[in-house]
Order: C-alpha cells, then sequence, then structure tokens
C-alpha cells in the first residue's frame, strides 16, 4: 500500500499543477475583451515560460534517462574505493522478478556503523544465481559503502554486478521526448488559438504556459524545505544512521506546536541523554506523529542517534531503523 500511496499523492499533486490551472484559464473566459499585455511584459512572461520548461525538461532527462548512467559510474566507484563492512542477513523474502534471468530478492542485514553502532539496513537484490542461496537468513555478506554518503547508491552488496536495461533506457528517452513534443505542441496551439493578431500579447502570469512549470517547479522546491522545516532529509538521516550512536533519552516533555501536516499533529520532545563520554546532553526534536500513535509519546524514554561533533541534534532510532 506504500507504493500505491506514494503515486496516489504524485498523481494529485500533478491534477493540480497541470489539468486544473488550464480548466480555470480556459473555462473563465481568456478572451473577455481585455486590453492585452504590453508588449515588453508579453515578452518577459515569453521568456519566463521558456526558461521555466527548460529548467523542468532537463531536470527530467537527468533523472530519467542520464540518472541511470550516473548510478553505474557511482556504483563501479563504490566497488573500487567503498569502505566494506560485514553484515548479517536477518529477514530475507523473495520479490516478484522483472526478468527470468534472476531472482529478485529483498533483504534485511545487521551491521556496524562508521561509529560501531549496530544499524540495519534494507536492500534490494537481483540474484542471478539463487540456487546457491547466498541472500538466505543468517548468511553474513560484504557491503561497499561510500564513506561520504553523496553519491546514490550509498551501499551495494560487495562484488555485484552492474548492467543497464538498454530497453529501458529507449522507453524513457521516447516518454521524454513526447513530453517535449507536447509542450512545444502546446506554445504553438496556445498562439494560434490566441494570439488574434497581436503576437504573445494574450500572455499574463496566469496562463498555463508561464503558471503551470511554476507550480511544477515551486512544489518540488517546497516539498523539500517542508522536509527540512520537519528535519527529515535523506541525507541528514544518513549522517545519523552511518556515523550516529545509539542510546537512550529521556523525554523530559512533549507538546503540540500547533503545527498539523495531513491532519498529523506535530510534536515537539525535550530530551535529555547521556553521550558516550559520561556527559549530560539535552535536545529539542519535532516529529510528526499519527493520531494512532499520540500514546508513545507518554512513554519515559526513547531510542535515539546522535552526532558526536553535534550532540544536540538527535533523530529517533524508529526514523532511520525501518
Amino acid at each position: 500500500m506504500k507504493g500505491f500511496w506514494r503515486y496516489f499523492w504524485i498523481l494529485y499533486a500533478l491534477f493540480f499543477a497541470i489539468p486544473f490551472p488550464m480548466f480555470i484559464y480556459y473555462m473563465t473566459g481568456y478572451r473577455n475583451g481585455e486590453a492585452g499585455t504590453n508588449p515588453w511584459l508579453a515578452l518577459i512572461f515569453l521568456a519566463t515560460a521558456i526558461v521555466l520548461w527548460l529548467v523542468l525538461l532537463t531536470g527530467w532527462f537527468r533523472k530519467w534517462v542520464l540518472f541511470t548512467f550516473s548510478m553505474q559510474r557511482n556504483i563501479r566507484r563504490l566497488l573500487k574505493d567503498g569502505i566494506v563492512k560485514e553484515a548479517r542477513i536477518v529477514k530475507s523474502r523473495e520479490l516478484i522478478s522483472a526478468s527470468r534471468e534472476f531472482t529478485t530478492r529483498e533483504i534485511v542485514c545487521n551491521l556496524r556503523n562508521f561509529s560501531g553502532t549496530e544499524i540495519t539496513q534494507t536492500l534490494v537484490i537481483n540474484d542471478s544465481q539463487p540456487a546457491l542461496h547466498r541472500y538466505e537468513e543468517g548468511k553474513t555478506i560484504r557491503l561497499r559503502i561510500d564513506e561520504k554518503l553523496k553519491a546514490v547508491p550509498y551501499v551495494i552488496p560487495d562484488g555485484v554486478q552492474v548492467s543497464i536495461n538498454k530497453g529501458r533506457i529507449v522507453l524513457l528517452s521516447f516518454v521524454w521526448l513526447l513530453v517535449v513534443i507536447a509542450v512545444a505542441g502546446y506554445f504553438i496551439y496556445s498562439y494560434q488559438l490566441e494570439n488574434n493578431g497581436t503576437g504573445w500579447r494574450f500572455l499574463k502570469f496566469y496562463h498555463p504556459l508561464v503558471l503551470v512549470p511554476l507550480i511544477l517547479i515551486f512544489t518540488g522546491f517546497g516539498f523539500r524545505k517542508l522536509l527540512q522545516m520537519l528535519g527529515n532529509t535523506p541525507e541528514k538521516d544518513l549522517q545519523f544512521k552511518y556515523y550516529g550512536l545509539r542510546t537512550d533519552a529521556e523525554i523530559i516533555s512533549a507538546s503540540q506546536t500547533g503545527a498539523y501536516i495531513n491532519e498529523q499533529p506535530q510534536i515537539r520532545f525535550e530530551l535529555r541523554y547521556r553521550d558516550n563520554l559520561g556527559a549530560s546532553q539535552t535536545a529539542t526534536l519535532k516529529k510528526i506523529v499519527p493520531l494512532i500513535d499520540l500514546g508513545s509519546v507518554k512513554q519515559s524514554t526513547v531510542p535515539i542517534f546522535y552526532l558526536k561533533d553535534k550532540p544536540g541534534q538527535v533523530i529517533f532510532a524508529s526514523d532511520i531503523e525501518g
């Protein structure tokens, strides 16, 4: 269900970013006899629209097509320079495979992070030799980890073989090209439909050519900023997971901040714990807590991860061990 809701919210956001602004624009009478936009202002709107769409299309090409080649390069670098860690498989289950040439498995491993703390790591592996039972529960495997935690993927099984699915690359390139054609076609369609002999003076700030890419860009930007406000960025979580120390913290207080995300309250936790040197440390942590889990804020202690050089910053162990 997690995957379903992810795609549901993506489609939900896309509806309000693309068809909805178009519906509002065309249903409210765009040709209502108003004077056209000032020629220079219209050119600014046109340039803005072109730049915004170029930013989007470039980003999509990098994410859909170039990212695969970037991952292949990063995996090869990781196989050469990655830090080796021994890991024990504690859970292993077979998934539906996309090819008959290999078996896909999801494994959960226990290993020591760079600070010596035991953590868990979930990996999805395509096993080309399932008869060897290399990824069964109880087996030990070697992992290669990016010490800087900068490039995706940051952890892989040692000795993994990497190849590119050429068919997928061709398909994604074709889809991207269709999007480019659709955007270019919409520029031409809008001009032919609305210019009325005045060129691009029909353009306004709320025209879909300008508004749609603006919404798409700021939706992604705003989502990332929201994660930063909540303290949940992937980069920060990785730092805690692979360089943090685990301990139990005393909950001094837990109170609602008044903020809600999807009708779930944000809770401010005041925590106190002792670090690895025995010194008492205090930290404040804000977290969105589902209504059904509000009872958990009444417990006296909670496991956390903290960084040696930033003891005032902590994260709940449950947030990075899932």
